[in-house]
């Protein structure tokens, strides 16, 4: 009996775990072919937090990091710019979206493209998890 109940624990621990690592990937579809700026739009009740943008490669894991960004409030934003040709997001390449360990929060996300004269923008709306519409008036 301690054994059975001493797995289920141990299970329950472990899906906790889990359900704590949030994987926030997506592929770049804009209209645009490449884009030079990456910026995160704070839309949660979450307040002086940190995040990170990468580049993944096709197994998912980190190519390498694009910018950190650093939101205080909501309706702050945080921009990274990068120059060369070298250095644009292509269409069709993998982004993600990475918290810090610490950071036990369940957030949500939604993507926007902007073309402006000298940035191609890639917005990515940081939301809470439960957000959305109400059913009821």
């Amino acid at each position: 009996m301690k054994k059975t109940i001493l797995s289920v624990l141990l299970m329950l621990a472990t899906v906790a775990v889990f359900a704590q690592q949030q994987i926030m990937s997506f592929e770049v579809k804009g209209d645009e072919k490449s884009y030079n700026q990456v910026r995160v739009v704070n839309e949660t009740s979450y307040t002086n937090f940190h995040c990170r943008v990468v580049l993944l490669n096709e197994d998912k894991s980190v190519k390498d990091v694009y910018g950190d960004y650093e939101l205080k409030e909501k309706g702050d934003s945080d921009a990274n710019t990068k120059s060369g040709n070298e250095s644009r997001i292509k269409k069709g390449e993998w982004l993600g979206v990475q918290f810090p360990k610490n950071f036990t929060e369940e957030v949500s996300f939604f993507v926007e493209y902007k073309d402006y004269p000298l940035f191609d923008v890639i917005v990515i709306h940081l939301t809470d998890k439960g957000g959305g519409y109400e059913d009821e008036y």
